[in-house]
């Protein structure tokens, strides 16, 4: 695929041409929007570090989208252990969510990518941990689910939100909203301690998305966990 960046009032577009049709899909997933052969997602143009980010996304982005449709391996173990050794004594808050949570409890889920929730308070010092690696900018969203988001490149794509919003717990809640946090558990990973949402909570999140694969094998761990 071809990569571009264009400049339109207080935007900076990010755009991609020259794209395989079976990517489409995984681009929508990925919230960029078609614009005639086009796939554009928007940012602030005053983007903290934006020459440095536009490079990162410039060599990571093929690898970035054929691991969200599954065309290519997806290394979310050593974006994980990479992302945990970099925090090393940084005395950041944060904790793990979506599928790779399920997965360090063995649960044989298939991920496309590492989900990390944190504190708004500690974006600053995530964006210059990251700053070699970051591929979309960490922005404040102004009324999501979460206050802040962006996208890191780490051998695998890492998605990093902040501050869960009572919106991401309706209907029900959410295993990433605010209820989560406040009821986290920890799971012993690789000998290292990674607190994550309850279980139930996931289940949830893949119910309400139509996720049934998912569904399945989650209720078969929480089974056989019962059991045992």
């Amino acid at each position: 695929m071809k990569i571009s960046f264009t400049e339109k009032e207080n935007k900076v577009i990010f755009r991609l041409d020259d794209i395989d049709e079976k990517y489409f899909q995984v681009l929508k997933d990925c919230y960029y929007q078609p614009a005639g052969k086009s796939y554009c997602k928007a940012f602030p143009k005053d983007s903290r570090d934006l020459p440095i980010i536009q490079h990162n996304f410039s060599l990571h982005a093929d690898a970035m989208f054929g691991q969200a449709g599954h065309f290519l391996p997806v290394s979310w173990e050593k974006a994980l252990s990479e992302f945990i050794e970099r925090l090393d004594e940084s005395e950041i808050n944060w904790w793990l969510v979506g599928s790779c949570a399920a997965c360090i409890r063995g649960i044989p889920i298939k991920p496309h990518d590492v989900d990390i929730m944190v504190d708004s308070k500690d974006i600053e010092k995530i964006h210059h941990r990251f700053l070699d690696c970051i591929v979309e900018p960490i922005i404040d969203t102004r009324g999501w689910v979460t206050k802040d988001f962006g996208v890191i490149f780490l051998h695998a794509r890492i998605d990093i939100a902040s501050d869960p919003q009572p919106a991401a717990d309706i209907p029900a809640p959410s295993d990433f909203g605010p209820y989560a946090k406040q009821h986290l558990e920890t799971v012993t990973w690789k000998g290292l301690k990674i607190r994550v949402p309850p279980l139930h909570l996931y289940l949830n999140t893949n119910k309400q998305r139509g996720r049934f694969e998912r569904v399945n094998l989650i209720e078969e761990y929480l089974a056989q966990n019962k059991k045992s």
